[in-house]
């Protein structure tokens, strides 16, 4: 059975004095994932955000929320359903968090209040009391920011680099929070960030954004089996090689060249060299590979670009 989308694009696209921002970009997230949106500065992330939570008019292509395309005359009751932080959370710097969360549902339209203390409890804010925001640290602000995201109980967040210039804790914080959204109520999250190390202990799916172009979605499991730990062995001949993995039991492994193969498992280098010298074959040279996000990512822009 299909899962079904929160979100699709359709070469969703957007210039800016003839110049793509965003370039006919196709992509989709589907109900319960946590989708990490990956690209440097002024790939087009925010900029694709902004499309979709309504604050810029695209150029061309479009897109549906909940199966209802951007067009439709209705389409801004489907975004009810939707909460965003886009570029910074909008604080109200004199008022306390009860009161910023008051604002936010006067602003939406929300007319039972009793959701705020439970928001604030669950953003970790509850015991702020009179304290203003304009005191608050950069990882309070950005939780709050969230809790105004929630106000209208989204089953879809958009949160635009919702960790930059955190410290070490307030990251985990915002992770965690994310995590537990996810889990506990089933709020689809659509995350960009720079911190690629972050979004790979986040997502579940990822985009890889460009100049404005999608290069790739890919699942977090395809990425794990992607940057999994491997080791490149240089050899005097491969004749043999696969009677030499036999023989330790390893069934994972390619053959790149006459005189090299990569072997995904993890042995002692000893038990790799008399396998292979028990097979007619000198080990010549052992390197390691440990791929991550940020080497994927970087390796893939590569690859685009030539």
């Amino acid at each position: 059975m299909e899962q079904e989308s929160v979100l699709r694009t359709f070469s969703l696209t957007k210039l800016y004095g003839g110049v793509p921002a965003v370039d006919h970009v196709s992509m989709n997230i589907g109900r319960g994932e946590i989708y990490g949106f990956v690209g440097r500065n002024g790939a087009g992330k925010t900029t694709l955000m902004r499309m979709v939570g309504g604050l810029i008019r695209k150029s061309g292509g479009g897109f549906e929320l909940f199966g209802c395309p951007d067009a439709d005359p209705k389409e801004y009751l489907v975004r009810r359903r939707l909460g965003a932080i886009i570029e910074a959370p909008a604080v109200y710097p004199s008022f306390t968090a009860y009161q910023n969360l008051e604002m936010q549902c006067l602003a939406g339209g929300v007319t039972d209040t009793s959701v705020i203390p439970r928001l604030l409890e669950r953003v970790g804010l509850a015991y702020t009391g009179k304290k203003k925001a304009k005191d608050f640290s950069l990882g309070m602000r950005q939780r709050l920011g969230i809790a105004a995201a929630l106000v209208g109980k989204p089953e879809f967040l958009i949160l635009d680099e919702p960790v930059n210039g955190l410290d070490p804790q307030g990251i985990v914080e915002v992770r965690e929070l994310l995590k537990s959204l996810n889990r506990e109520e089933g709020i689809t999250v659509f995350v960009s960030s720079h911190i690629l190390g972050e979004l790979s202990k986040l997502a579940t799916k990822f985009g890889f954004i460009e100049r404005g172009r999608l290069l790739q979605e890919i699942s977090a499991s395809e990425l794990e089996h992607a940057c999994r730990k491997s080791v490149t062995l240089y050899v005097d001949k491969i004749a043999g090689f696969a009677d030499a993995m036999r023989a330790l039991g390893v069934k994972d492994y390619r053959v790149i060249s006459a005189n090299s193969a990569e072997v995904f498992a993890e042995l002692p280098v000893s038990a790799l060299a008399f396998a292979l010298r028990d097979a007619g074959i000198d080990l010549l040279r052992v390197i390691e590979n440990d791929v991550d996000l940020e080497r994927y990512f970087i390796d893939l822009v590569g690859r685009s670009a030539q």
